[in-house]
This record gives structure tokens, sequence and C-alpha cells, in this order.
């Protein structure tokens, strides 16, 4: 398959550099233009590229403004910025305006090299699931503290250990901090830039926007500051989703303790919800309310699934009596293991990771082998549950 990438300099000077030194690439057809960020509609309409690598010294407000209409209007054409100043502000406001990626400057050949395969990735990762529909979960605690975001991390760690590709969407866009439970690494992109960019959203965006834990364990994260929070709507969050279910075998949300519209759409397309409630009064005051907002949608029964955490059989509230308060039988019992809990969190290492042995990963263990089944292999090599308690 033939490829179009399209140079666009500044100057002519940095035009003629290059050119006179590219040698010609199997299967990808170049041309080079000078004009810099207000000639990339034109090139995009005139050369109908695949790619455009776009190098601009010194990125400024209105240099991004055109390229965000270009991109608007021709969304299906990658664009690729070229340019020394590779900061975080720099990085952020070119993917608001479209940009895929942010290469450091100077334009050289090796950036056209990146620019082919970008496309190449691109053209891999958008047809990889092309037939796949991954599973949709939502996870919501009934109240603050009651542990949905542990359990959805960890989870989520467990299903990627045996090789499922997974993603959580932390959709607590009010200082939702999902990541640190798995890892001390910041994004640099949020579910809110992501939502910006729904109308050009396919599998080469989502992959460049979500927080690489390992390769088969993504985190789109909530934003850092809850600014701009209007671009997350029903719509968008229906266009990630559907998209994301296309890329990944599970899809995990963890949901803040709110009911807006996007919300809303968001519970309305998982396949089921693990509301997490604990052995206290308020907990279990909370989840009524949130057990009749849920069937006030008209969510069934069979939607909703009943997490009791931190169970401990001395509680003055038994298991029992949490189920006749509810109304609904407890779909997963998860035990009380505080110090080993607390570690996992506070050094942002998944618990099967930190301490195997410990009952809460010993039950996570058994939670991910229901969600994902494998057979076993009967010549005698381990089974899919043993491995999960290896170390990694």
């Amino acid at each position: 398959m033939s490829h179009k990438v399209a140079l666009i300099f500044e100057t002519n000077e940095e035009r003629d550099q290059l050119v006179g030194k590219l040698k010609p690439m199997s299967g990808v057809s170049i041309s080079a233009h000078v004009g810099g960020a207000r000639s990339l509609q034109g090139v995009m309409v005139k050369e109908k590229p695949d790619v455009v690598l776009l190098a601009l010294l010194r990125p400024d407000d209105a240099a991004f403004e055109v390229i965000e209409a270009a991109t608007l209007r021709h969304p299906s054409v990658l664009v690729l910025l070229v340019s020394e100043d590779t900061g975080l502000t720099t990085l952020k406001r070119a993917m608001r305006a479209g940009v895929r990626d942010v290469l450091p400057g100077p334009l050289n050949a090796a950036s056209v090299q990146a620019g082919v395969d970008y496309v190449k990735d691109s053209e891999s990762i958008t047809s990889r699931f092309v037939d796949n529909e991954g599973t949709l979960y939502a996870f919501m605690s009934a109240k603050g503290g009651c542990g949905a975001t542990f359990l959805v991390t960890n989870l989520a760690y467990l299903l990627a250990k045996a090789s499922k590709r997974v993603l959580i969407v932390d959709l607590n866009l009010y200082f939702g901090d999902a990541a640190s439970y798995l890892t001390s690494r910041k994004s640099e992109v949020s579910v809110v830039d992501v939502a910006r960019q729904s109308r050009r959203l396919d599998g080469s965006l989502l992959e460049a926007s979500v927080l690489k834990v390992r390769d088969n364990l993504h985190v789109l994260c909530a934003p850092e500051l809850p600014y701009k929070l209007e671009e997350v709507t029903p719509e968008t969050v229906a266009a990630i989703l559907a998209l994301a279910r296309t890329e990944y075998d599970f899809v995990l949300l963890d949901m803040a303790r709110t009911m807006d519209p996007a919300a809303v759409k968001a519970l309305d397309l998982a396949e089921r919800i693990y509301l997490v409630t604990g052995q206290t009064l308020p907990a279990l005051q909370d989840t009524l309310r949130m057990i009749a907002v849920f069937e006030g949608l008209g969510y069934g029964r069979e939607k909703i699934m009943l997490v009791l955490n931190r169970y401990t059989k001395s509680s003055q509230i038994p298991l029992g009596e949490v189920e006749r308060t509810t109304g609904y039988k407890v779909a997963r019992v998860l035990p009380a293991s505080d110090d080993a809990v607390l570690a996992s969190i506070n050094q942002g290492i998944p618990l099967a990771k930190l301490a195997a042995r410990d009952p809460v990963a010993r039950a996570l263990n058994e939670w991910a082998q229901a969600l994902a089944p494998v057979a076993v292999n009967a010549g005698g090599k381990p089974s899919w549950f043993s491995t999960l308690t290896g170390g990694m």
C-alpha cells in the first residue's frame, strides 16, 4: 500500500536543506511545502496526504487555531507537529488542536520515517480489533471510601496479567486518581482532551492518549484539575466507549458518585454496574439510595452487582443483614486486610504484585478468573489461576 506524506516548513532554506538529503522510500510519496501553519489546510485539500509533518520552531496560539480549523475539516489526516518546543504545555495545546503527536525538531529524515511508521501503526491499530466487542463494566462506591477505585484498578491489573487487553476510563472528573493505584507516572492527556476531539476520534488517537501501565493495561485518566468538563457530554462519552470496546477486551469505568448526564450515559452503556458498599449504616443507607436511582433509570436487577468490601465476620452488620437491607444478594465479598491494601495504595503497586498471598489478593484473583475464564492446559503446564499469583 502506498502512503502519502506531506512536509510543511516555515522557510525555503529548511525545505531545501532536507529535500536534498532525503532518500527514496519504497511505497511512500513525499511532497514538500513552505508556508507554516497557514498552508496546512491547503496542503490537505490539494495533496490528500495520509500524514502531514508540520515544522514550527515556536508554535503560538494563532498557529494552533489554524491547525485546529484544518484538523476539524480533515479529521482523517494525521498531523504531526515537529518543534523544538516539546514541553507539556505545547503537547497539551497540540493535542487539543487535533495534532496526533509532537516530534522533536528539526524536521529530518528520522522525522519522515516516524511519520510513515505512525501511519502504518494507525492502520494496524484501527483494524486490529475490528470484529472485537469488549466487555464494559462500571464500578461505583455507594459511599466515599468504599474502595471502588482500588477494586477496579487491581482487577484490571489481573485481567491484563492474564493476557487480556484492558482499559480503565477514569470518569471521576473531579480529582480522579485511578492511575496512581498502578503507577507513579503521570498522564499528559485526559478524558477531557479526548472528548474535545471526539469528532476525529480513532484508534490511533485513543492509543496516543492513554497512560500505558504495561503493554496491555492502559488508563484514560481524569483531568488533573476539573476544568472544561463541559466537553464531556453523553455524546462524547458514548463515542469514546464505543471505540474503546473495539480496541480492548475489557473496558472498566471508575465512576464518581455523581449522576450527571455523561455519567448516566456511561452507566446506560455498561453491561454491569458493580456497586461497592461496606458494613456500616451510612454505607447501606447510600446503597439503598443508589439502588433506587438505578432502578429509576430502568436498570434490571441483573445489571446491578452488589460488592461488599472490607468484610469482617465480627461486624455488627453481618452479610445476611446487608442482603436483607438492600434486597440484593451480594455478588462479591472482599475481606478486610487494611495493612496490605494501604501499602498497595500508598506505593502505587497492585496488591497481587506486592502481596500475592494476601486474602484480598486471592479474592481478587477469583473475581478476575470469573470475569475471564480460560481453559486449563491438561499437559501439566501452570494454570491461568496459578500464574496470577506469581511475580511479575
